[in-house]
């Protein structure tokens, strides 16, 4: 089918004739079928496996494993932060600093159905200041004093562009299994696949709208056509959506973040109803834009 599109989009020469080849649609790198038995692909979770996606198509293991890294781990430790401040026991056990007058004990913090938990660690703690950071908790649950000195910092590390990037390299994935080669292979979509070879560079803005309306997990895809002004292709993860150029006469990436911010008001909400087709959540790769091989 690669071959089949970009033939139609006037690349036909770009690969041999007379053999197979499959595309990695993050990087554009063409495998051979002996390229693909020997494993240089691999199987691609959309959104990231740490944020509950399944399998869904085939990227090669450069792409997959950069972005692991680069863009998946800042996604999930973001995560693991949020879900914290909304006390969601999701299992996660993160590490904490606790503090009683000043004196500090490092450890570890999780919700559970029962509560918060904060437990201390004693090869992380000097001896001394974990007696003194006891001696200081006891003196106060002996007094009774009822809002004692104590606080506590959940020490998560995420850069919040990559975090964002992740979701954003998710939705394209999403999109192509959904729609083919004939939408990623387009112009106006290649910033994206730019800015995930270079995660360090400002090439797209990063714009992705968060309802707190829809923290679910439902995962759909929206190919929005009224109002025109914001035609886009929404691929919606619960409460994240992440806004990719339309099928027809598609806006770039810095225009569509230019609409939709104008459509916000002053709590970041969106202050419009988008309309349109509404396509099932890809469970394998389905082209529907390419249509049948010739």
């Amino acid at each position: 089918m690669f071959r089949v599109v970009a033939g139609r989009l006037g690349m036909g020469d770009v690969l041999p004739a007379n053999e197979e080849f499959y595309a990695c649609p993050s990087c554009l790198m063409a495998y051979n079928r002996a390229a693909v038995i020997a494993g240089v692909l691999t199987e691609e979770h959309v959104p990231p496996k740490a944020l509950g996606g399944r399998s869904m198509l085939l990227t090669c293991t450069q792409c997959n494993s950069i972005s692991g890294s680069s863009f998946d781990a800042h996604a999930a430790n973001r995560l693991d932060a949020e879900e914290f401040m909304r006390g969601t026991a999701n299992g996660r056990v993160l590490p904490a600093t606790f503090h009683v007058d000043g004196i500090p004990l490092r450890g570890t913090a999780q919700w559970t159905v029962d509560g918060l938990q904060l437990f201390g660690v004693p090869r992380q703690n000097d001896p001394r200041v974990q007696a003194a950071h006891l001696q200081a908790l006891n003196a106060y649950v002996d007094s009774g004093h009822p809002n004692p000195p104590i606080s506590f910092t959940v020490h998560t590390r995420f850069d919040e562009a990559r975090a964002r990037l992740s979701w954003i390299r998710a939705a394209y994935l999403a999109a192509f299994t959904a729609l083919g080669w004939s939408y990623i292979l387009r112009e106006v979509m290649e910033p994206f696949r730019d800015q995930l070879r270079q995660p360090d560079a400002k090439i797209i803005p990063t714009y992705m709208l968060r309802s707190s309306s829809d923290a679910t997990a439902e995962r759909r895809i929206l190919l929005v056509e009224h109002p025109d002004e914001l035609r886009c292709v929404a691929v919606i993860f619960g409460e994240l959506s992440v806004f990719l150029p339309g099928i027809f006469r598609p806006l770039n990436c810095e225009q569509l973040a230019d609409a939709f911010g104008r459509c916000r008001d002053a709590n970041d909400q969106l202050q419009v109803s988008l309309q349109g087709k509404e396509m099932p959540w890809p469970q394998w790769p389905t082209y529907f834009l390419d249509g049948p091989a010739e």
